[in-house]
């Protein structure tokens, strides 16, 4: 799908709207100390805003690492989470989104915005692109989250040496609320594994097949 109108501009309306927001923001230490990176000025009535790096810098409050998230900060502390091209440079994307997830609460609302297609811009790694589709597994509804909009957004072209061109877009959105507490490990949707709801049962087979195999001594 692509954009027909800013999602990030109907995200900021939203959360304007919550009284004493809490808002953190994802990867906001200037690459280009001319040129700020954080949206701290889209909220200017939000009770706190958080900007967040894992290196220290100018316009980053908190130093932090995604992939431990909820390290730094309380469990559901957070009315609304942002990350604005980050994504792209973590080396772990679906931890990050597990920590995410751990501290934003019921009823909060996440945005991301990363690169479906785009130049290498190591900040100081670069290490994936995204579909709309890869955004969407790293935060689907059995870990208690529900996308409102995926969309890829500015129609780009891909050039290659052989002279084939393709179609392409730089960004890939996605936009949702989290309506379930988080469970403690990720749960995949993939074929042939337990929901989330089964992995007490899946636990507890495996303890006692462990046990069998002792006492078999096996």
């Amino acid at each position: 799908m692509m954009a027909e109108e800013n999602i990030f501009n109907r995200f900021v309306l939203t959360v304007r709207e919550v009284q004493g927001a809490r808002i953190l923001e994802l990867g906001t230490r200037r690459s280009n100390v001319n040129r700020p990176t954080i949206s701290r000025h889209l909220f200017p009535d939000a009770a706190e805003y958080i900007g967040t790096d894992f290196q220290d810098g100018v316009d980053v409050d908190v130093v932090a690492d995604a992939h431990s998230l909820s390290g730094s900060f309380a469990p559901e502390y957070f009315d609304a989470i942002i990350s604005l091209s980050t994504f792209e440079h973590l080396k772990y994307p679906f931890l990050a989104a597990h920590e995410i997830l751990k501290c934003l609460k019921i009823g909060g609302r996440l945005f991301v915005q990363t690169h479906q297609t785009f130049q290498l811009h190591a900040y100081p790694s670069d290490y994936f692109r995204f579909s709309i589709e890869a955004l969407a597994a790293m935060f689907p509804e059995q870990m208690g989250f529900r996308t409102e909009v995926a969309l890829h957004e500015f129609p780009a072209e891909i050039h290659s040496v052989l002279g084939v061109t393709k179609p392409a877009f730089l960004n890939s959105c996605i936009s949702g609320i989290k309506f379930a507490a988080t469970p403690e490990q990720f749960v995949y949707d993939l074929p042939g594994t337990m929901a989330a709801e089964d992995s007490g049962l899946r636990a507890t087979l495996a303890r006692k097949f462990a046990a069998l195999r002792t006492r078999l001594g096996r």
